[in-house]
């Protein structure tokens, strides 16, 4: 009988202690990169449609994930993105992009239309943030940064109804461009503190908004694309 009192004893004790780390997991922080940007004035694009970014395995989920100058990476689980990163990033293109150039992003209505429309591919090879882990108490920005590479291949969709001569919509369709740029943001103020990497995090995310969209205008007046710190081909 003893024996059953104090096994039922331990089951309570450890019932207990489940229930109490259960309650007392921290709530996680949740994230958005928020989009922003002044309107082109008469962009002369109306329709985009922004396609699903390219990200390496290691950013592509919810958790905001560090990175030390080794390679050594940190997952915060408790500190998250409200969708994956990948998500996180064309949502925040394409919104950025349709207030940019005030055109609308066709990718999830398909819509169809009778103007010419850009599809706008991205890769991002980095979009990691840095700081040193070995140096807790430095706040030096080259200590703290977001470090980014991103691709973007722009090509547009000429409707048949816009052709003039078969020959000339051929080569308008088969024509497309190849932008890449690298940079970094730096993180201001304390280190690991979330709202400070998450506005280095949007004002990255901007900058890429900003020269994708002036490369679509240069693209739709005909001109050679021509963008500091980024190379078209």
């Amino acid at each position: 009988m003893k024996n059953k009192n104090n096994f039922r004893l331990g089951g309570v004790i450890l019932a207990g202690v489940f229930l109490s780390a259960c309650s007392s997991s921290p709530t996680p922080n949740y994230y958005t990169l928020q989009a922003k940007g002044t309107p082109i004035i008469n962009s002369g694009v109306r329709v985009i449609e922004v396609m699903p970014v390219g990200l390496p395995d290691r950013l592509d989920r919810a958790s905001i994930v560090l990175q030390d100058h080794q390679g050594k990476s940190k997952v915060l689980d408790n500190d998250r993105w409200t969708s994956t990163l990948s998500t996180q990033l064309r949502d925040g293109l394409s919104a950025g992009l349709q207030q940019k150039l005030g055109a609308v992003d066709r990718y999830n209505s398909g819509m169809s239309t009778g103007q010419v429309s850009y599809r706008i591919a991205t890769d991002f090879s980095n979009f990691d943030v840095i700081e040193d882990s070995a140096n807790h108490q430095l706040t030096r920005v080259h200590d703290h940064y977001i470090n980014v590479m991103v691709t973007w291949i722009i090509k547009p969709d000429i409707p048949l109804a816009m052709e003039t001569s078969a020959t000339t919509q051929t080569a308008l369709q088969k024509r497309s461009i190849s932008c890449r740029t690298r940079f970094t943001v730096p993180i201001e103020g304390e280190r690991r503190n979330m709202n400070n990497i998450v506005a280095a995090s949007t004002q990255s995310l901007n900058r890429i908004i900003g020269n994708i969209a002036d490369s679509v205008v240069m693209m739709n007046a005909k001109k050679i694309v021509s963008i500091d710190g980024v190379t078209c081909s």
